[in-house]
């Protein structure tokens, strides 16, 4: 039977419109069944789409968010605006994106508050790598406990350039003093990569640690971010 050009457009549309919707259907219920066994890195990031972007393809969406930033952190690391950028992408989807690591900061911060630092090292050392990933500018903070080593807050006292930051211990023993810790945990990464401390990261310490002694607070570590590496000065013997 002969369809007129719009019906044909519509008919074709409407195609398109069940095969997507199949495909998205067929997405979710893979993650349903198995979570993200099995699944592409490109893969992932269209699942995610889908919540984001109606009705339309959103696989290209996918790989090009990909090519242009290499990796699944490389995307959940990248400001909004860059996002926003990339072909099919928009404010909406890039914003949804950006949720993800935030919200995966969320949830690991949220399962700090009133316990023992010491009883999930790992979680922390997580909260931390989540907190400062991707950032840029090198950064320095603590972790503030009390006397149980039990978590009070995590906050980052200082942001600076690339390779340098500037540190000011009677700020960060004030914060420790409002909060009434008694232990720190300091913090800070190299946006470079680099997983050693330097000469000058382990001499800060050293002067924190005689900062915190006149106030009764104790240093318990000192933590370097680079990449994906969370290392304990303790543990490498750089403490």
């Amino acid at each position: 039977m002969f369809k007129a050009p719009c019906a044909v457009y519509k008919w074709a549309m409407t195609v398109v419109d069940e095969s997507v919707k199949g495909h998205r259907e067929r997405l979710r219920a893979r993650f349903a069944a198995h979570g993200f066994d099995g699944f592409r890195d490109d893969e992932v990031i269209e699942l995610l789409l889908t919540y984001a972007i109606a009705r339309c393809d959103v696989k290209p969406v996918a790989k090009r968010l990909l090519k242009a930033f290499g990796t699944l952190a490389g995307i959940f690391d990248a400001p909004v605006v860059e996002l926003a950028q990339v072909q099919g992408v928009g404010e909406k989807a890039a914003v949804f994106l950006s949720i993800i690591k935030q919200a995966e900061i969320r949830y690991l911060a949220s399962d700090l508050p009133g316990r023992s630092v010491f009883d999930r090292p790992e979680r922390v050392k997580a909260h931390l790598r989540f907190l400062l990933q991707g950032r840029g500018m090198e950064c320095f903070g603590a972790v503030f406990t009390d006397q149980q080593h039990r978590h009070l807050a995590t906050q980052v006292m200082f942001e600076g350039t690339v390779d340098r930051t500037a540190v000011y211990p009677r700020n960060l023993m004030k914060r420790a003093l409002e909060l009434d810790a008694k232990g720190l945990i300091l913090f800070h990464n190299h946006p470079g990569g680099t997983p050693r401390a330097s000469e000058e990261d382990i001499a800060l310490t050293r002067r924190m640690v005689e900062a915190c002694a006149p106030l009764d607070i104790k240093v318990l570590d000192h933590f370097l971010i680079a990449g994906k590496d969370v290392l304990s000065f303790k543990e490498e013997g750089w403490f």
